[in-house]
């Protein structure tokens, strides 16, 4: 049976009900170990049709023993070095655990090492005893970066080389708001890539090359 599309709230468009739902997710984290380590701030944009219909972002307090805990480089990477007062007046993840699962239920998780974040997002639910659904695998686009831009001739896959090496901007990164739209941009761009977007993708990189 063919279900009849439904609108979009403030979009203008429609999609099926039997749309493919997607969660872009980025985090930042006080350091990469799950069991010592807690979120900083998170992203989601929801795509449903290709299209953003979504997005959210939130910075997260931590607590004092989350930064005794903290790596040093990791709170220089991701800002709260330089501006801890940015963190005052954010939500705990005890707030805000619950519209992370709302976000993430019924759709496909897709990230930049999605496992990573799928991981710290578990690891924060249980060390808080916030027990609310999380799903274990996505999509990650780092896979995808690698089927389809190494042929091309990109060796690095981090979310910072592909950036460069697509002529975007580093304006910004490093922040979760940020990096889910660059996550968003490079899922929507080779998700269903053909031959004729690495072919595209391959000639810009040269193009770029060349006016260096």
């Amino acid at each position: 049976m063919v279900r009849p599309p439904i609108a979009l709230p403030g979009h203008g468009l429609a999609y099926s009900e039997d749309a493919m739902k997607y969660a872009v997710i980025d985090t930042e984290t006080t350091g990469l170990d799950p069991v010592r380590s807690t979120i900083l701030e998170i992203a989601i944009a929801i795509v449903i049709d290709g299209h953003v219909v979504d997005r959210w972002a939130t910075k997260v307090r931590p607590s004092e023993e989350d930064l005794v805990l903290a790596s040093s480089r990791a709170l220089e990477i991701n800002g709260y070095a330089a501006d801890q007062s940015a963190w005052d007046n954010a939500p705990t993840w005890a707030t805000v655990a619950p519209t992370v699962a709302a976000k993430l239920k019924g759709a496909i998780p897709v990230g930049h090492h999605v496992a990573f974040d799928l991981g710290m997002i578990r690891a924060c639910n249980r060390r808080l005893d916030v027990w609310l659904p999380c799903p274990v695998r996505g999509v990650d686009t780092m896979t995808l970066a690698i089927e389809h831009l190494a042929p091309c001739g990109l060796s690095r896959f981090g979310l910072d080389p592909v950036r460069r090496w697509l002529g975007w901007s580093l304006e910004g990164a490093h922040t979760a708001e940020q990096d889910v739209e660059d996550t968003t941009r490079l899922f929507l761009l080779l998700s269903r890539a053909t031959w004729w977007t690495r072919t595209r993708l391959w000639l810009g990189s040269l193009w770029r090359a060349g006016r260096k």
